[in-house]
């Protein structure tokens, strides 16, 4: 599978890389930066280091590459107008690595 750099990404002082895989077939997703330990709710566009999807391009939703299942969906968020994918609860698995 190929990875492509994300060139909206930026790095972030205190955080910590997660490896976001499809939970139906576990097809690797994307590579994120996630700040602190609260629950992993969306994924900021600017935060997302590389994916099997191109993040480059706009998309409605981030669907599984290998089984079509939809991972995410796209959205604008209220308090700073920034461009974020909100997760489905039960349709990824997350993992800390070390990158």
């Amino acid at each position: 599978m190929k990875r492509i750099l994300n060139p909206n990404c930026k790095k972030v002082r205190g955080s910590h890389v997660l490896a976001v895989s499809c939970a139906h077939c576990k097809t690797f997703i994307a590579h994120y930066q996630k700040v602190g330990e609260s629950n992993f709710v969306k994924m900021y566009n600017e935060r997302i280091i590389d994916g099997a999807v191109d993040f480059s391009q706009y998309h409605g939703a981030i669907f599984c590459p290998n089984c079509n299942e939809r991972i995410a969906t796209r959205y604008m968020t209220k308090m700073d107008k920034k461009e974020a994918y909100r997760l489905v609860p039960s349709a990824f698995h997350k993992r800390k690595v070390t990158v």
